[in-house]
């Protein structure tokens, strides 16, 4: 009976003790955890921790994607009913687009003479008052937002119309079907390392935000992770329908459904699958897309609007600056995209020789010299040339992959053919074997 006894008192001392383990591990596991949230350090992310910062930045000013998705489908879904403007002749439809692309033009301008008249800023031939800019301003608006759905639907079936000639149709239709609305589009915060130029994380945001919201944000990110910062309007937005930006320059708005509808069809194509998959992935797509664009935008304009062909050629994506639908005062001589091509590769240089602080004075000095030429860049830093750089096209371009893409499409006889090579692109790789 003692034997037993003892054995008794040594099984419940057994699990007593046990039971004290299990619970020190617990509390030991609580404490970490508590420490883990409560202390102000964004060390024990690791990997993680730029994103953490980044969310923690914009939190409540991203973009709300699914909102705009609902009412966008639901303007298509009645669009596709009713086909506004299917009821008029080639020409009044011409007139139409036109007409509405001078309103986009006109409401900019009564903006502009309102913030001057309230401000109190004389300017020639501005007797009106603010009430009646004002009346105006409110009249055009509606009979934009009147026009609108027709000029959408016109558009969407000439760029249609030119896509089928070129023979990207299936079944005697466009897969996917061109459908855009003009919008706001989101603004795009991009975040690079210091030390060299690549796009390591990018987040939409609300494009309503103001220009301190957007300097504070900046400001929080870059401080935060020691990172270069930037955030830049979009002139069109991968969703479906596609957002384009309502700008006033008919070709600028083509090349950009063109654009976007490009990258729609990359999308379940090897090429489009790697977008994010690397940088240079990402410059190969955006550098196709942005070629797609403007060749299709060429034929739209020939076949459609000859007389409002041309041939000069506008930065893309727009820069975001506060007043930038402004034409602003530049000198004539003066050659911005190789203004921006020497210095990208200034800064690049020494970035390579490890002068950080050295490159980030030289672009501000730069930044200067365009200021006092007329151009409205709000910051010219590493995260500028990450974003803008992502379009390997046009004068300023450094990248080797826009010149090896412009060789590609000279070898190939449509641009039907050139887009079905490159889709199959998984890798950068690719663009040089295809070459060789």
């Amino acid at each position: 009976m003692e034997l037993e006894l003892q054995a008794r008192g040594q099984s419940i001392a057994t699990h007593r003790t046990r039971r004290t383990s299990v619970r020190a591990i617990i509390a030991r596991a609580v404490l970490l955890a508590l420490i883990v949230i409560g202390v102000p350090s964004d060390g024990h992310l690791g990997a993680a921790r730029l994103a953490q910062i980044a969310h923690q930045a914009v939190s409540g000013k991203r973009f709300d994607l699914v909102s705009w998705e609902i009412q966008a489908i639901g303007q298509k879904v009645r669009d596709g009913v009713q086909k506004p403007g299917s009821d008029l002749s080639p020409d009044a439809q011409r007139e139409l687009v036109v007409a509405y692309m001078d309103g986009i033009n006109r409401l900019n301008a009564l903006t502009r003479e309102i913030e001057a008249a309230a401000a109190g800023v004389e300017r020639t031939g501005a007797a009106r008052g603010v009430a009646e800019l004002q009346a105006e301003l409110d009249d055009l608006r509606v009979l934009q937002a009147d026009r609108r759905p027709a000029v959408e639907w016109i558009i969407e079936r000439q760029v249609s119309t030119v896509l089928e000639e070129l023979g990207f149709s299936t079944a005697g239709m466009v897969v996917p079907p061109v459908s855009f609305q003009f919008t706001e589009s989101p603004n795009y915060l991009i975040v690079s390392p210091r030390d060299r130029i690549r796009v390591e994380r990018g987040i939409h945001l609300d494009p309503t935000l103001s220009i301190e919201e957007m300097e504070e944000i900046e400001a929080e990110v870059s401080v935060r992770s020691d990172r270069s910062t930037i955030i830049e309007g979009t002139g069109g937005f991968s969703s479906y329908p596609t957002m384009v930006l309502e700008y006033g320059v008919l070709r600028w708005g083509i090349d950009t459904v063109a654009h976007e509808w490009a990258h729609l069809y990359l999308f379940p194509r090897p090429l489009g699958w790697n977008y994010d998959a690397s940088g240079d992935m990402r410059t190969i797509n955006e550098t196709v897309a942005s070629m797609f664009g403007e060749e299709v935008s060429r034929l739209v304009m020939e076949r459609y609007y000859p007389d409002l062909l041309s041939p000069a050629p506008w930065p893309r994506p727009l820069s975001k600056q506060e007043d930038w639908l402004s034409p602003a005062r530049v000198e004539t001589s003066f050659e911005f995209g190789a203004f921006m091509r020497e210095t990208r590769l200034e800064v690049d240089r020494l970035l390579a020789a490890g002068q950080i602080e050295a490159a980030e004075a030289y672009m501000e000095a730069r930044r200067g010299l365009l200021v006092e030429r007329g151009y409205s860049i709000r910051k010219l830093n590493q995260a500028y040339f990450a974003f803008h750089g992502s379009y390997a096209v046009g004068t300023s371009a450094t990248d080797p992959i826009g010149g090896k893409l412009r060789a590609l499409r000279l070898r190939t006889d449509t641009l039907a053919t050139f887009m079905q090579i490159v889709a199959r692109f998984d890798a950068p790789a690719d663009l040089d074997a295809v070459l060789g």
